[in-house]
């Protein structure tokens, strides 16, 4: 697999990238520490204040501008975000931009875009919008992240193909919250006869923009990941059981070993994907497909063994350790999964593509 040398991109070096992680590392330790994830989470004054600044740093705008930050910029800091838990809707942000949709506003932290992905999402279960003859949109969507704080609305449609900006009070919207495994909630969209800014893209493009998607929640998960990772080595260092540290036991090194290499091997994985869409590498569909399709198992096996290496402590709702466990499981099971992923590898190998 060779790289397009008329679409490939210098790109960010090695040492640029880990200036950007210090960087986003930082100024999230200052202004939305984890030890203090859940009890921010709650606050919308909170939220409403770290978006803005956010937006002060540039990083609403990214997938705007690829000279800018590609792919692996923006994995670098959605995992930086699920390793906080922070729950800033720039997913909705990031999708706009790469359609070229998104609003000035949002750019500069005064809106918050929710994205509903409809029959792109990859899950049978997402629903689907329609845009009728006179403008307006018709039908219901699931999985939607941010709906309950989003100021707008990005909906991509498939008859025809496009992407509508929704305004929140827009007539005809409702907007229901599904509790589930992910915190913040995801929420169901329901149109009839909604207004709508539409505009139209190929198919193709939105079904790329939703992979990336698919990739920047499975950088997000391995962030929260490898913090719960964090957490119970140093929970193994200080917990003592029949008179000696926990970290001295085998049976605790050993799945410590394992889950080191299960998060390092997702980074891995996952970088090389969004290194090749960054190239312009024909086949990077097929990178970002084997990444996801690593990424769900490796991570849901080290969030399980975190899990109960922390015993009681992953119990407990007041502690960030149950948000870790919640987010690595809500990302990974988005836009069809793993099933989804091995499918498509499977349609690749047989020859009909990704």
């Amino acid at each position: 697999m060779q790289d397009k040398s008329a679409a490939a991109r210098e790109g960010f070096s090695d040492a640029d990238r880990q200036l950007l992680r210090d960087s986003v590392r930082d100024f999230l330790a200052s202004r939305w520490p984890s030890t203090q994830a859940v009890e921010l989470s709650g606050d919308t004054k909170a939220i409403a204040a770290i978006w803005r600044d956010l937006s002060a740093q540039g990083l609403t705008s990214l997938g705007a501008d690829p000279a800018q930050g590609g792919l692996r910029e923006i994995a670098l800091v959605f995992e930086e975000l699920g390793r906080a838990s922070c729950p800033v809707p720039l997913l909705g942000a990031v999708s706009a931009n790469l359609a070229g949709l998104l609003l000035e506003e949002t750019r500069q932290g005064k809106a918050t875009l929710a994205a509903a992905y409809g029959a792109f999402d990859g899950d049978p279960a997402a629903g689907r919008v329609e845009r009728n003859l006179d403008g307006t949109l018709e039908g219901r969507i699931a999985f939607v992240e941010g709906a309950a704080g989003a100021t707008h609305f990005l909906v991509f449609t498939d008859a025809p193909a496009g992407g509508a900006i929704v305004s929140a009070g827009a007539p005809g919207l409702s907007v229901t919250e599904t509790p589930g495994l992910a915190v913040p909630a995801f929420s169901e969209l329901s149109f009839r006869d909604t207004p709508a800014s539409f505009t139209e893209l190929e198919a193709a493009a939105i079904a790329d923009i939703a992979l990336v998607a698919r990739i920047t929640c499975a950088a997000r998960a391995l962030g929260a990941a490898q913090r719960a990772f964090e957490l119970t080595v140093e929970h193994a260092k200080v917990r003592r059981q029949f008179g000696q540290y926990i970290g001295q036991f085998q049976a605790i090194q050993h799945k410590l070993a394992d889950c080191l290499m299960n998060v390092e091997g997702t980074r891995l994985a996952i970088e090389h994907a969004a290194d090749a869409r960054d190239r312009g590498v024909s086949e990077w569909r097929v990178f970002g497909s084997a990444a996801l399709a690593f990424a769900a198992p490796a991570l849901r096996q080290v969030s399980i063994q975190t899990h109960r290496a922390l015993g009681a402590i992953g119990y407990a709702e007041e502690h960030e350790a149950p948000r870790h466990f919640r987010r690595v499981h809500a990302d990974l099971a988005r836009f069809g999964g793993a099933p989804r992923a091995r499918a498509e590898l499977a349609d690749f190998v047989l020859g009909t593509g990704v």
